[in-house]
């Protein structure tokens, strides 16, 4: 016989148990009974719990079959895949998931276009994009290695690898950063624009589109026509077609939104030459050294710390005085020289 807990009854008429424990068991009498609805949440924890380990058990025994060395690595891979192709058949998409680009830095409101938080971190599949708000900005950095950054206001889908479609907005991309592999074309409304290992700025607003070139050289087709824009060209076109050229400065106030939002240089354990070089392309003004001994030396000084935080143009006073060197400016040239006259360690 049983009581209403499920577990057995002593036989009528036998005392209390000799062993303590049995004795307090006995004394505390029958525990109440268990509603029936915990009893079912339970047996179905439980036997969600045991199809699990039944279901990794085989997968270890499969993997042992097949000579597997590294089985824990081949069910993350299993899972990962499953994963991504869940999703894609939620989406209803059929393309590619592989990511195409990470997202380096995200200020203010960027979302991406299911309507969830740009994250520094996150992936953007092929498909993807971001929109960002009056506050917002974004740094990307492509699976090519190009840095892109987004501007307030913008609206960028990545239908593929190396392809950017801008509906509104500005952009920022350059395909010259340290280790970057491949070309760049962004499509827009009114024209593509494809780049020869440079920096520019793509702008499309109600008015036309303008495409400002900083290094290096773009070009910009449209109903079969290209026009070639070198580095200081800005190209404007108007909504009836019509291209302009004018010139644009390499260091002005309008690159100071691709700066605002530039991922900070990683310092730490780099030389004094390479953050230079970062320096140069970051802000668009040339380096210079009041003696070339610095230059010589700039590859062996080792840097430590960081600059996150801190805008590319205003790096230099975080990181010469620690070498023992200073900076001025003259004509729109950075000059590093010695600071107080002694030598750069």
């Amino acid at each position: 016989m049983s009581d209403d807990t499920g577990l057995p009854r002593p036989p009528e008429g036998a005392g209390p148990p000799d062993d303590g424990v049995g004795r307090l068991i006995h004394l505390a009498g029958a525990r109440p009974a268990v509603p029936e609805e915990r009893l079912a949440r339970v047996r179905t924890v439980v036997h969600g719990h045991w199809r699990r380990t039944v279901s990794r058990e085989r997968r270890r025994g499969l993997a042992m079959r097949l000579g597997l060395p590294l089985a824990t690595a081949a069910a993350v891979a299993i899972l990962v895949g499953a994963g991504l192709l869940l999703r894609d058949r939620v989406r209803g998409s059929g393309a590619s998931m592989a990511p195409v680009a990470t997202i380096v830095r995200a200020e203010g409101r960027v979302l991406r276009l299911d309507g969830r938080a740009a994250e520094p971190g996150g992936f953007l599949d092929a498909s993807a994009g971001l929109t960002s708000g009056a506050d917002g900005r974004a740094a990307l950095r492509t699976g090519s290695g190009a840095s892109v950054r987004v501007d307030r206001g913008t609206e960028l889908r990545l239908p593929a690898a190396g392809v950017l479609e801008l509906e509104r907005g500005a952009i920022y991309v350059d395909t010259g950063s340290f280790g970057a592999r491949g070309a760049i074309e962004v499509r827009t409304p009114l024209g593509t624009i494809a780049d020869l290992g440079t920096q520019f700025e793509v702008r499309l607003a109600d008015d036309g589109l303008r495409l400002a070139v900083r290094s290096g050289a773009a070009s910009l087709t449209r109903d079969g026509h290209t026009s070639s824009a070198p580095a200081g060209t800005r190209l404007r076109v108007d909504a009836g077609g019509a291209v302009e050229t004018s010139k644009v400065l390499l260091d002005g106030e309008d690159w100071d939104w691709v700066q605002a939002i530039a991922p900070p240089f990683e310092i730490e354990g780099r030389t004094l030459g390479d953050y230079l070089d970062w320096l140069e392309r970051e802000t668009g003004r040339r380096v210079s050294f009041a003696d070339p001994s610095i230059a010589v030396s700039s590859r062996a000084i080792v840097l430590h710390g960081s600059t996150a935080g801190i805008r590319p143009g205003d790096t230099p006073d975080a990181v010469l005085p620690a070498c023992g060197l200073r900076h001025r400016l003259d004509d729109g040239v950075l000059v590093v020289e010695r600071a107080g006259g002694g030598a750069a360690r």
